[in-house]
């Protein structure tokens, strides 16, 4: 899986900043997007570990925010 693009929201308080990951699967050439929260490694890192384990979110909604 490839990842293509995020975009980061940081809420207020001690909560985790979330991200929204574009990936693409470099096998069916498929676009997907992932939500999650971030581990606060690296973006690297982060946008990894939202690929592998963040909920899907929805194309429509992906397309029209990257």
């Amino acid at each position: 899986m490839k990842i293509l693009d995020s975009i980061w929201f940081t809420p207020g308080g001690s909560m985790k900043i979330i991200g929204i990951v574009k990936t693409q699967d470099e096998v069916i050439n498929k676009i997907k997007y992932y939500i999650g929260t971030s581990i606060g490694s690296s973006q690297k890192e982060d946008e990894q570990y939202i690929a592998m384990y963040g909920a899907e979110f929805p194309k429509v909604a992906g397309d029209k925010l990257m």
